[in-house]
């Protein structure tokens, strides 16, 4: 009797339907390596849904060359109420400076070159109210930058002939330990 009335009873609970909502997700935080702590800023946003989050966000990396990371931003929530995430951003990596410098022994340009960034942990959420959340979070973020420099020499015997100037890249895949506070706004 109780497996035939079994397909009814599954049949008569009520379904929920989750919908979709936004967030936005402002991080302040610290990033370190060898060379020390520099400090870390993103600001991403996005939709959420059921138990993930998708969004786009851009940031601010001090860690030896100032650069401006464009990423993706994904986030699963586990447990009952959702405290508990992981995250991972990759995207790339936009350098910040350029600079020329012109003395008595020639001119030096130095470019810096973006690359590949990702960062990706694990996190914990606190609630603060129906919208607003607090959370910490720690992970693993790789940055690469490549640095040209260009040396160009006047002539000092005459005649002159044109001497090519000299490259050189050096190529920096940084990997670094992260902490971060961050503040969520949203559903």
């Amino acid at each position: 009797i109780v497996l035939l009335l079994l397909p009814g009873a599954l049949l008569a609970q009520t379904i929920t339907t989750v919908k979709p909502g936004w967030r936005s997700i402002a991080t302040a935080g610290f990033s370190a390596g060898e060379s020390g702590a520099s400090p870390v800023f993103q600001l991403s946003g996005g939709i959420t849904y059921s138990r993930f989050f998708n969004g786009i966000g851009m940031g601010y990396s001090s860690y030896e060359f100032n650069s401006f990371p464009v990423f993706a931003d994904w986030r699963m929530n586990f447990g009952k109420q959702q405290l508990v995430f992981v995250y991972a951003m990759p995207g790339y990596n936009i350098p910040g400076k350029f600079t020329r410098e012109v003395n008595f022994f020639g001119t030096i340009d130095e470019r810096l070159r973006g690359g590949f960034y990702i960062d990706a942990g694990i996190g914990y959420r606190i609630p603060l109210g129906l919208l607003n959340r607090l959370s910490f979070s720690a992970g693993y973020v790789s940055k690469s930058v490549s640095h040209k420099k260009i040396y160009s020499y006047p002539c000092g015997i005459v005649p002159c002939s044109e001497t090519p100037p000299d490259k050189y890249v050096y190529r920096y895949n940084y990997g670094l330990v992260t902490t971060k506070l961050s503040w969520e706004l949203g559903r």
